[in-house]
């Protein structure tokens, strides 16, 4: 198995876990463990894919990935709203925060994994 990849996934699980942790401090979101596993195994498949693609492809792919995320990720949040307006603030809140520090995750390890290529 790639070094790389299982260092993403440890690094990965922890984060999530940080969240989790935190967000259990305060006012809990109610689909919080529907949003950490999505968006975890959504983080994860991407940068799983990302790895095995070619360096000339690189870009193509990340903005195409990037876009499904965000249609995905918008369609996503709308539904939970939709079933829960109670708590549409904390479950939005917490899918953005925790949107952005995977994705700031998934480009550090594919910009230092294709930086030394």
């Amino acid at each position: 198995m790639n070094k790389n990849l299982i260092w993403f996934s440890i690094s990965l699980l922890t984060v999530l876990l940080i969240i989790a942790v935190g967000f259990y401090q305060f006012r809990t979101p109610s689909f919080l463990n529907l949003i950490l596993i999505s968006l975890g195994s959504t983080t994860w498949l991407v940068y799983l894919f990302m790895a095995n693609s070619k360096t000339e492809n690189f870009i193509r792919n990340y903005l195409l990935t990037i876009v499904i995320k965000l249609l995905a990720g918008g369609i996503f949040i709308f539904a939970l709203i939709y079933i829960d307006p109670s708590s549409a603030d904390e479950n939005s809140i917490l899918f953005l925060l925790t949107y952005v520090l995977l994705t700031f995750l998934e480009v550090g390890f594919l910009f230092k994994k294709f930086s030394a290529s």
